[in-house]
């Protein structure tokens, strides 16, 4: 029994600096996935803040439209505001708020003229917002894509004014869309180009609006613009069951300064 222990007391001795060298590079090894994964943190966080610095700083306008369906005039005097609109506000907040920004909510048929020349993030297409459509019709000629009509189904799609090529949400049999498109617009203000900023999010539907939304904190997708003051950009994102899944960036653009 004295040798048995000798013999294990003797194997503790000397297995212990194995032990202690793999504790410690285990440990180092933790440190270093907390770094790293921290200063991804940071580096998505600092994108994230360079993108809205100038918008968030100045407190701006969140601007939805509210439609006026003539059915829930009786109780909804001031229109009714879609859920894909709502989706897409509540994204936009927790960005603002989680940078440290805040920015404050208006209707765009109740925009003064001063606000509607301010720092605008504008929700939803030129159908349901107002603002949307006065500022859309001032950039005429400055961005390379548009919305048009779709009579078939009482919708918007996205058209591509340099190539006439047009894309339009996919649907299944019952008419609901399986597929959507939206727009990311960040331009200076065309009402007050010299003091204040846009983005517009908007989609042939709410799918595409929300998505829009969601992608304006996206680590990725910020890296990818991080060059690109203002630009103009195409997204495509998957419906199932009312719900959008996997949107990407079918193309982006640079808006000239001029």
């Amino acid at each position: 029994m004295g040798l048995a222990a000798g013999g294990v007391g003797g194997w503790l001795v000397q297995a212990l600096p194995d032990i202690s060298t793999n504790l410690i590079a285990a440990a180092i090894g933790g440190v270093l996935v907390w770094l790293s994964t921290n200063a991804r943190r940071r580096l998505g966080l600092l994108r994230a803040r360079r993108f809205w610095r100038a918008l968030g700083g100045r407190h701006p306008l969140i601007v939805l439209g509210a439609h006026d369906f003539e059915q829930q005039r009786r109780w909804a005097r001031a229109g009714v505001v879609g859920m894909g609109d709502i989706g897409a506000l509540v994204e936009i907040e927790a960005q603002l708020r989680g940078l440290g920004f805040a920015g404050r909510i208006a209707e765009s048929k109740q925009l003064s003229p001063r606000e509607l020349s301010s720092d605008l993030v504008l929700i939803g297409g030129p159908v349901a917002n107002a603002a949307t459509r006065t500022i859309l019709a001032k950039l005429n000629g400055v961005i390379s894509y548009a919305f048009a009509e779709d009579l078939n189904h009482e919708a918007a799609v996205v058209r591509d004014v340099r190539t006439g090529r047009v894309l339009a949400p996919q649907y299944e049999e019952s008419g609901y869309p399986v597929s959507d498109y939206a727009l990311i617009i960040r331009t200076p203000n065309p009402l007050a180009p010299d003091t204040s900023e846009i983005v517009i999010v908007a989609g042939c539907w709410e799918h595409g609006t929300v998505s829009a939304a969601e992608k304006l904190g996206d680590r990725k997708f910020l890296r990818k613009m991080k060059k690109m003051k203002h630009f103009e950009v195409l997204v495509e994102t998957t419906v199932v069951n009312g719900a959008h899944y996997n949107a990407k960036v079918v193309e982006n653009r640079r808006i000239s300064a001029g």
